[in-house]
């Protein structure tokens, strides 16, 4: 509205606007706040996804590190028991002598 037709209205008219203009006011602060508490919400879910996904990460690192150590303990039990083999002079394979070994094993 321009200042010349503003000027023409009545006092109650104006109170009423002022009064429709406070509504308003209330009405985008309240809108605000919600917002600002769902991005800080969504702010807390992403963080937890963010450390979930960081100890996924790692769980799997570790995995694949356990793996290696186990195959290398692997390789070295087949070593040990061919060294074995030879110095016996048994003709039993790696591989067999080392199931016998874990099956005789708790």
């Amino acid at each position: 509205m321009k200042e010349k037709d503003l000027r023409r209205l009545k006092r109650v008219e104006l109170l009423d606007m002022l009064i429709e203009q406070g509504r308003l006011v209330d009405a985008q602060a309240e809108e605000i706040k919600k917002l600002k508490e769902e991005k800080e919400e969504l702010s807390r879910q992403l963080e937890d996804r963010r450390i979930s996904l960081e100890e996924a990460g790692s769980i799997a690192e570790a995995s694949l590190k356990i793996t290696k150590v186990f195959l290398a303990a692997e390789d070295a039990a087949k070593i040990y028991l061919e060294n074995l083999r030879e110095k016996s002079g048994l003709e039993v394979p790696a591989e067999e002598a080392l199931a016998d070994a874990m099956e005789k094993q708790p």
